[in-house]
Order: C-alpha cells, then sequence, then structure tokens
C-alpha cells in the first residue's frame, strides 16, 4: 500500500475547521496512508456502512475535525474522505487518541474483557455510564469463492457481509455477546425495576438499548 507523508491531518477544505485540521496533525507529524480501491474479485462489501456518513473525527485533546467516514471490516480501518466527489480515501494511524463520531454511535480502538477471553480492535461505542457499557464489534462473514459444478454455470466469487454484534457490560463486568432481543437482554439484570421496563417496553434496535440502559442508569 502507497505510504504518502502529509505534514496536514486532512485536506484544507471549504467550510471545514482549517485552523484546527492543521494544529490537529502538525503536532503529531502524522503519517497518512491512500487507501486503495478494493478489488472487484468478490461480492458484496467490506464496510459496515452503506456508503460514506458524515462524522467527525476528535483527538484526546479536544480538537475535531468533520470527515466522511466508512468502517472496513476486513482491514479493521476506518477510512476517510473529505469530499464525497474525491477519489482518494485515507486511513489514519490506529491510536486509541484518535475516535471517529458517527450518527448514533463512535468508532475507538482498544482491549476489552469478554466472556470469550481479551479482544482488540476498533469498537463501536453506542453507550457509556457509570453502570452500563454497549458496544457493537463489526463481524465479517466471507463467503468462499466457487467453482461452477456444470458447464452451463459460472463461477461464484467470493462474498463479503458485515453485520454488527453486540456486547453489554453491566456493573464492571465482563462484556457479554446478545441480541437486541427483550429474552437476551432481561438476564443481564435481576432487579424489579428493570423487569417492569420490559413490560412496559419493546427492543427493536441499537436506540432502544441505549433508552433501556439510560432507564438502569437512573
Amino acid at each position: 500500500m502507497k505510504k504518502i507523508a502529509l505534514l496536514i491531518l486532512l485536506f484544507v477544505g471549504g467550510g471545514l475547521m482549517a485552523q484546527n485540521t492543521v494544529a490537529f496533525a502538525s503536532a503529531r507529524g502524522m503519517r497518512i496512508f491512500t487507501k486503495e480501491k478494493e478489488p472487484d474479485t468478490f461480492t458484496g462489501t467490506p464496510y459496515f456502512e452503506k456508503d460514506f456518513v458524515l462524522g467527525t473525527i476528535h483527538d484526546e485533546q479536544g480538537r475535531s475535525q468533520q470527515a466522511l467516514l466508512r468502517y472496513n471490516a476486513v482491514e479493521d480501518v476506518v477510512v476517510v474522505k473529505l469530499d464525497k466527489l474525491e477519489k482518494d480515501s485515507y486511513m489514519l494511524p490506529k491510536l486509541s487518541k484518535i475516535t471517529y463520531e458517527l450518527p448514533g454511535y463512535t468508532y475507538y480502538i482498544d482491549q476489552i474483557d469478554t466472556e470469550d477471553g481479551i479482544k482488540e480492535s476498533y469498537f463501536a461505542s453506542y453507550f457509556k455510564g457509570n453502570k452500563s457499557q454497549f458496544i457493537g464489534i463489526p463481524k465479517v462473514d466471507i463467503i468462499n469463492p466457487q467453482k461452477a459444478a456444470t458447464g452451463y454455470e459460472k463461477d461464484k466469487p467470493a462474498h463479503i457481509d458485515v453485520e454488527m454484534e453486540y456486547y453489554i457490560s453491566i456493573d464492571g463486568g465482563k462484556f457479554k455477546e446478545t441480541r437486541l432481543k427483550e429474552k437476551d437482554l432481561e438476564d443481564f439484570f435481576k432487579s424489579d425495576k428493570m423487569e417492569e421496563y420490559f413490560d412496559e417496553h419493546k427492543i427493536k434496535d441499537e436506540k432502544d438499548v441505549v433508552e433501556m440502559l439510560k432507564f438502569y442508569e437512573s
């Protein structure tokens, strides 16, 4: 992969925070990598997001930069653009001090303790409170290429799907994988308060889980 040394974090674009952009990168002398185009030898996509999504890159010193973001689960990298019309895309160094905020969740790199052992990668943080945390791990499912069984058929290329696996930690415990179903989520709690909550609320998506955990925190 071709490497390009740049003096700024991202290209300075109209309407973006140019001053922060220069300060954000020049303080580190960061190197940005050009993202190569994916080959056309598979169907599906290695990305979790269907397209680039407008978000914000943050660093630990409170500086930020708007950008178009997309997570590549095969390579475990967040891909960055400043303009949808721009052909090239870029990857920043994988540092815990850099996070990527998208609508509904924030990508961060870390190491977590789960019931299945230690996992280290980019995680999608949906909620973090004093007593609970809700994250996702984009999971890659690859179906190997298949040769045509007869002369009338065609070879099938490899197919890639990316789906989110969800994990919850309660009261500082290990992260446990869960489905976004009331039956699965009820197992995390033993209180009458939460039992009443599940009687009155349906869990259908990530937003519902966040509201559930906010209620638990209250």
